[in-house]
């Protein structure tokens, strides 16, 4: 009984050591598909933004599978469970990701096309998402917007998508993008 009542703790704390600081909430969601893992890893990477998915006024269904893909439209985001559950990319690989897919729900469901015509000013792109034909993923202002939306609200270290977001926007800070997007969501 102790020895089980230990191990239960030990791992309760590693979770919550694993999981940073974040106090916001996780979003109103259902997962369809994926194995129990890789739902966990779903689960933990938006518990670990300090963004409050809640906000997102409409109900998202997350589809897992084995597609070799992630991408998002109107109230759905797709994951590729092998990337959410590769025990060799570490266990947090995929948060950036899956919080990156989630914020194209902010902008289909909160933003008006004068925040997308602020997030081009300030990030840049070549058009707001997929107008303009073979462009890469970063000349897009929504994929540009997702990857410093993820930095911005959860920004550690291990966030696979660090690079590109400072690469974005090399001058401004986690909380002077936090600022930014929530300026944004307040107007």
């Amino acid at each position: 009984m102790a020895r089980s009542f230990r191990t239960t703790l030990i791992a309760l704390l590693a979770s919550l050591a694993l999981a940073g600081t974040a106090q916001a909430a996780g979003g109103n969601y259902v997962i369809e598909g994926g194995s129990p893992e890789a739902q966990e890893t779903v689960r933990a990477a938006l518990s670990a933004s300090s963004f409050d998915f809640n906000r997102v006024p409409t109900q998202i269904t997350i589809k897992i599978s084995r597609c070799g893909c992630a991408g998002a439209r109107p109230g759905v985001i797709v994951l590729d469970e092998a990337v959410l559950t590769d025990a060799s990319l570490g266990s947090t690989y995929s948060w950036g990701i899956i919080q990156h897919e989630y914020a194209h729900q902010i902008d289909y469901f909160l933003f008006q096309e004068s925040d997308r015509a602020a997030v081009r000013r300030t990030l840049g792109g070549k058009d707001w998402c997929y107008e303009v034909a073979r462009l890469g993923h970063d000349d897009h202002g929504c994929e540009r917007f997702a990857d410093v939306f993820s930095w911005a609200f959860w920004p550690a270290k291990r966030n696979v998508l660090r690079a590109d977001a400072k690469a974005i926007a090399p001058r401004m800070t986690p909380k002077q993008l936090r600022a930014f997007v929530n300026r944004l969501l307040a107007a």
